[in-house]
């Protein structure tokens, strides 16, 4: 009997081993390093261009159809400020109201177009600064805005800059938004409770100027198909 309680004690205690040695971590060794962990690439930085896609040349008109090369540029100590050379009213400066591409254009007193100061600073007659010629001409309020998708920049001056709804001053863009808006279908109750209701077209003042950018980075060009083999 005592045999008995002796092995069955002893087997007891083999078991319970076996079982705290299956579910016990391992140790890990004193020298292990774990793999480092791979990292990702590093972005590419974003161009100026594509910070500010407003910024390059365009060939504009207005609703006459006098042609402008206008010139566009960041200014040298603030960001959000962008001068406008080019159009016959001067240069003007434009401040950022919308990331990318909407701008207001405040009432200010236009400079000589870059290309006038050059000639300007031929002559050796020339004695005033740069920054101190003046057109003579006061730039009245206005609204710029470049369209990236379309790859065309409008300019309003004269018409006060909206802040609800920039694009007011353009009714081209405003068309285009509503050719695209979903068209919703409307039942007999629907029709029925509709009212008649007159839309006055927005009063457009000053000049309008619309044109193409004509600095646009080319596209990488696509790889030509490998061509078929011949099947003899």
């Amino acid at each position: 009997m005592k045999k008995r309680s002796f092995l069955t004690f002893i087997i007891a205690i083999a078991v319970t081993m076996a079982t705290f040695a299956q579910t016990s971590t391992p140790e890990v060794p004193r020298n292990y390093k774990p793999q480092p962990k791979e990292l990702l690439p590093m972005p590419d930085s974003m161009t100026e261009n594509e910070i500010f896609p407003v910024l390059g040349t365009f060939d504009l008109t207005d609703t006459k159809g006098t042609a402008s090369h206008v010139t566009i540029t960041r200014d040298g100590e603030n960001k959000g400020i962008v001068w406008v050379s080019g159009l016959p009213q001067g240069k003007f400066k434009a401040l950022i109201k919308d990331a990318p591409a909407t701008y207001k254009i405040p009432a200010q007193k236009a400079l000589a177009n870059d290309d006038a100061m050059e000639a300007a600073e031929d002559d050796a007659t020339a004695t005033k600064t740069k920054s101190k010629v003046v057109s003579g001409r006061s730039i009245q309020e206005g609204t710029l805005i470049f369209d990236k998708d379309a790859n065309t920049l409008y300019v309003n001056i004269g018409n006060k800059y909206n802040e609800e709804q920039p694009t007011a001053a353009f009714p081209e863009m405003n068309a285009t938004e509503e050719n695209t808006a979903p068209e919703v279908e409307m039942t007999d109750d629907t029709a029925k409770k509709a009212k008649k209701t007159s839309t006055k077209k927005p009063v457009i003042k000053g000049i309008t100027y619309t044109g193409a950018k004509t600095d646009v980075p080319a596209a990488a060009p696509e790889a030509s198909p490998e061509a078929a083999p011949s099947q003899n």
